[in-house]
């Protein structure tokens, strides 16, 4: 039985709530799937290879040893595996804990310390397209369904009528660009793949600005003793370097030349819809290859897609659309 069948069986069995817990070298036991509901019977389960149930006779005994090292009997929340002295305090606990998934809490280990080192990745996007469709329903004919059988019948069909998207680099913003359809024969997807890239493409391949600096600036330079970047101290003899914006020109601090080097130009454009998963994904996802240039999708399932991204090339570099749900 799959742990999604046991649902049904606890509807059959209203007497019954069923707990299942996975078991592995690392985390040892965790929760895989714990019952909405505490019935009379309580029956928990260890699946082991997602392929065998065992049952826990006693899941007190079970997790004694990961958990406490008093040997004598604890009370064991089912959904975070927190243990407690009695039946008491597990239940002031369970008033906050069943509002939230079941999940095992794993502490990092004493001393130990966890430090950001991927900088290159804190650098904030400086284009970004906000994007949005309008579509009107078209009736559309179809069989007559067999009255016997259980069927979907399509009466109407969503059509694009127009777009619109914006945008915008750093804090600086273009017009919105604004399409409406006024010819049936006009493909208003098309249209707004092949102006998104064109847009994406002359805002991406514009030059490269020289360095805006002010007297203030250039002391400031000379005085530095932190990276602006890692906010890491600068050593006796390193050498520092002044770092800018390449669209704008402004000077952004004083960083490690080697972190000046990674903190490039981003590949990716992001292309935010509202409701991109739900809807607008299927008005031109079929659309984006038309033009050339590799398509990846993360799909929820056959129809729905959570993103989607395109590699577009121009003259200077490869870039990359990624239209996203944020």
């Amino acid at each position: 039985m799959s742990l999604q069948a046991i649902d049904k069986f606890e509807r059959l069995n209203p007497e019954i709530s069923v707990n299942v817990f996975g078991f592995d070298n690392i985390s040892k036991v965790y929760p895989l799937r714990i019952s909405k509901f505490k019935r009379q019977k309580e029956i928990d389960l260890m699946l082991l290879e997602n392929k065998h149930y065992c049952l826990v006779k006693n899941l007190s005994r079970l997790m004694s040893m990961q958990t406490s090292k008093h040997h004598g009997e604890i009370v064991i929340c089912r959904r975070c595996l927190n243990h407690f002295p009695n039946e008491k305090a597990l239940e002031k606990h369970e008033e906050n804990c069943q509002n939230h998934d079941a999940i095992k809490i794993v502490l990092p280990e004493k001393d130990s310390i966890l430090e950001f080192k991927n900088h290159k990745h804190s650098m904030r996007v400086p284009i970004v397209v906000y994007a949005d469709f309008e579509s009107f329903t078209k009736p559309i004919d179809s069989c007559q369904p067999d009255p016997d059988k259980s069927f979907t019948k399509a009466y109407q069909k969503h059509e694009p009528s127009g777009f619109c998207f914006h945008v915008k680099c750093l804090d600086k913003s273009s017009e919105p660009i604004l399409f409406t359809k006024t010819r049936e024969e006009e493909n208003v997807a098309d249209i707004f793949v092949d102006m998104l890239e064109k847009e994406i493409d002359r805002v991406w391949s514009s030059e490269v600005k020289v360095m805006i600096l002010t007297e203030e600036e250039k002391t400031n330079f000379e005085k530095a003793r932190e990276c602006w970047i890692c906010k890491n101290p600068f050593e006796d003899g390193e050498k520092k370097v002044r770092d800018h914006c390449n669209y704008s020109g402004k000077f952004r601090g004083v960083a490690h030349n080697k972190y000046n080097l990674l903190f490039r130009k981003p590949k990716h454009v992001p292309v935010i819809f509202h409701n991109l998963s739900g809807y607008d994904s299927h008005l031109f996802i079929k659309n984006l290859g038309k033009t050339h240039g590799q398509i990846d999708c993360i799909p929820n399932n056959e129809e729905k897609y959570i993103s989607c991204s395109k590699s577009v090339n121009n003259e200077n570099n490869k870039s990359q659309i990624q239209n996203s749900l944020y």
